[in-house]
């Protein structure tokens, strides 16, 4: 099947070669066929006669008769032709006939015969060469038209070749250049992009640091307050959204990389193509610039050969076609490289965003629950210390109704003495008094018991509160510390969290 042409070649314009009669016509046969013709006529001639003359009886040709017939040549015949003084014959092909020479003696000079002479006169007047001088010049003038014509028709169409072959190439050349132009572009842009990748790669260590320094931080809380709440989870969350971000930044950079190094191979392979065609294009203007009256043509033998490399013209027109559609196919694939790129950088700086923005909510939660709880304790503490005072003051009164008690109980107690050893023989008796202070012992004795149990109530009660006071203390203290932690110091290092362009490589 034909190879479709990509451009439509020009009409022929070298003139025709005329074939009709006139000046300078073609001969029918070549010089060097004449002359050889010629000589074969010649030679039959020469054979046919010497077939005659052997034919010829031995009688006749020693005594010739002395009257011949006219020969068929039409010349005059010259009779009694008789041998020389020296008795020998002489054959003369030089006059196409058989006969003796006439005898040169001091009164004739005459060395050839009549027909002899004739003869030398025919050739000499013979316009053959002449005619053929004539033909020989005629055919030349007409081989050398033929010739130019021939040549000048070969050169303008290798011309409108050349022409056309040039306007091939310079087309491709466009094209090349073209795309040329659109890759050393998309390597530019996507080299741009590889730098803003890892730039928000380097961005990204600022989150991860923020996140793993609140959870440092906040490990370092005390025992009470060292919960999985909300804020805790929503940080690991962060840091676990982090990671996943890394991780496709870091695919994405190896996808882009690895489509810088494609980028690159066909950036130089349609630069060499490119350098081809140039190289190619100037070679056929040059081609285009040369006549036969140039300064600079000459003989190149070996030139006729084709190259090394040399391929088919369908070969070259799917090279063309092929480099640049690879070289295409190429800067679109890096292109919706980019365009994902984007994409992603957007896609995770929302994320990350948005995550950053639940921590900080779960950690404002977090310190606004540590803040009530902290008031609350502090109150509950106040109130805890003025019972402990009031308990100290009981415990004071209690202890001094003992002691008050202690003189009761020595008045009722120095009574009865008194009265069991005062009173002598038949006065002591079990009167009416002497029952009372027995019933005033008990009662006094019954009271400073239950003062005593009040007392060690008392002191019991104090010592939870001083627990219970040892205990709120530390909890307030705890709470202080996770508030801090979480309203001060995670709250400072969060501020500095990076926004979503800038986590997006803007």
């Amino acid at each position: 099947m034909a190879a479709q042409l990509t451009t439509f070649p020009e009409d022929d314009l070298c003139p025709k070669i005329c074939t009709d009669k006139g000046a300078f016509k073609k001969a029918k046969k070549t010089p060097e066929k004449a002359l050889a013709e010629l000589q074969e006529a010649k030679e039959d001639q020469e054979a046919k006669e010497m077939k005659k003359v052997d034919e010829m009886p031995v009688d006749a040709v020693e005594n010739p008769p002395e009257t011949l017939g006219p020969p068929p040549t039409g010349n005059e015949y010259l009779p009694k032709l008789k041998p020389g003084p020296d008795g020998k014959v002489d054959w003369t092909p030089l006059a196409g006939m058989t006969g003796t020479r006439p005898s040169v003696n001091k009164y004739s000079i005459s060395r050839y015969s009549l027909n002899e002479w004739r003869k030398h006169n025919e050739s000499v007047l013979d316009p053959e060469i002449i005619n053929e001088s004539n033909i020989v010049d005629y055919n030349a003038k007409t081989c050398m038209m033929q010739a130019f014509g021939n040549v000048d028709k070969q050169q303008l169409d290798n011309n409108n070749r050349l022409k056309q072959k040039a306007r091939d190439i310079f087309r491709w050349k466009v094209e090349v250049e073209k795309a040329c132009k659109a890759i050393t572009h998309e390597v530019e842009l996507l080299e741009i992009d590889r730098q803003r990748l890892k730039g928000a790669s380097r961005v990204l260590m600022l989150p991860e640091s923020i996140t793993n320094e609140c959870l440092d931080l906040r490990s370092n809380r005390f025992t009470p307050d060292l919960v999985a709440d909300l804020a805790e989870q929503e940080l690991l969350k962060e840091n676990k959204l982090v990671q996943e971000v890394r991780a496709t930044l870091k695919n994405t950079l190896d996808s882009i990389e690895e489509q810088m190094a494609i980028n690159k191979a066909s950036k130089q392979k349609i630069e060499y193509d490119f350098c081809d065609k140039a190289l190619a294009y100037n070679t056929e203007s040059e081609n285009l610039g040369l006549t036969t009256k140039s300064n600079t043509i000459m003989f190149k033998p070996g030139a006729t050969k084709f190259g090394d490399y040399t391929a088919p013209l369908e070969y070259w027109e799917f090279f063309c076609r092929e480099t640049v559609e690879n070289c295409e196919a190429t800067r679109q694939k890096s292109a919706d490289l980019r365009g994902s790129l984007d994409a992603i950088l957007v896609s995770n700086g929302r994320k990350l965003r948005n995550q950053a923005d639940k921590t900080d909510i779960a950690l404002a939660e977090t310190v606004a629950i540590q803040s009530e709880l902290c008031t609350k304790l502090e109150e509950l503490l106040r109130t805890t210390l003025q019972k402990i005072a009031d308990m100290e003051a009981l415990i004071g009164n209690l202890q001094d109704s003992i002691k008050k008690m202690d003189a009761a109980m020595k008045l009722a107690q120095t009574r009865l003495y008194n009265r069991n050893v005062g009173r002598p023989h038949g006065e002591s008796v079990r009167d009416q008094p002497h029952l009372g202070l027995i019933e005033e012992v008990k009662k006094i004795h019954e009271t400073v018991t239950s003062l005593l149990g009040q007392l060690r109530n008392a002191e019991r009660v104090r010592r939870d509160l001083l627990q219970k006071r040892i205990v709120l203390e530390r909890d307030i203290a705890s709470k202080r510390k996770t508030l801090n932690i979480d309203r001060e110091r995670c709250g400072m290092i969060r501020s500095h969290y990076p926004s979503a362009s800038e986590l997006a490589g803007y």
